[in-house]
């Protein structure tokens, strides 16, 4: 993949109710010098004229799709700095998994230095969708989620291989958020500081 070193990516990934978002929002203002985007909500601007809801986005025609991911993928790119992009491995609509992130569009986005899966188990994913009034999640049962568990994860696992990017795995415990903060910020210390090394020694 080619890097560019005005743009270090950060891939935020996980299961929908793992609490991507949540984590994020929670580490917002400690941690300077940083843009958070999320995919989701990228694709859904690209259609606000037609009154699309994000949530609905997976039911649009699969060119439609990627058209729309294409577009995101392109403003992604031309952002600076530090960019941690919040979105997800596959998305599931009734019993079909779709792949939100193709691995030979991954080098359309920019230079990815690193990825982290937020992590969470059947039981806690399930409480957290029953919870989450703001978002309308799949009414998914404890198989269907762990199995998207184990795809996720595999996806996951070829992207780190294939463009040689480290994969860190948080597991976002009920209860354990500061825990969580924690691990995210380290984290995020150690993508950027061996991003920095890596540049140097290269330039």
């Amino acid at each position: 993949m080619e890097q560019n070193p005005e743009n270090i990516i950060i891939l935020v990934l996980g299961s929908p109710g793992a609490g991507k978002t949540t984590l994020i929002n929670s580490v917002n203002a400690e941690i300077q010098n940083f843009e958070v985007v999320n995919m989701g909500t990228l694709m859904a601007e690209e259609v606000k004229s037609q009154n699309i809801p994000r949530d609905r986005l997976r039911y649009l025609p699969t060119e439609k799709i990627r058209e729309l991911r294409k577009a995101a993928f392109g403003r992604i790119a031309k952002m600076r700095g530090t960019v941690i992009v919040d979105t997800h491995a596959t998305v599931e609509k009734g019993n079909k998994f779709i792949f939100g992130l193709p691995i030979n569009d991954l080098q359309y986005m920019g230079s990815i230095r690193g990825i982290i899966y937020v992590d969470a188990s059947p039981e806690e994913l399930i409480k957290r969708r029953l919870t989450d009034t703001v978002r309308k999640r799949e009414n998914d049962d404890e198989e269907i989620l762990n199995l998207q568990r184990h795809l996720n994860l595999s996806v996951v696992t070829l992207y780190g291989s294939t463009y040689d990017i480290p994969v860190y795995i948080l597991h976002n415990k009920e209860g354990k958020l500061e825990d969580a903060k924690a691990d995210f910020k380290s984290f995020i210390k150690d993508i950027t500081e061996n991003s920095e090394y890596h540049d140097r020694s290269n330039s």
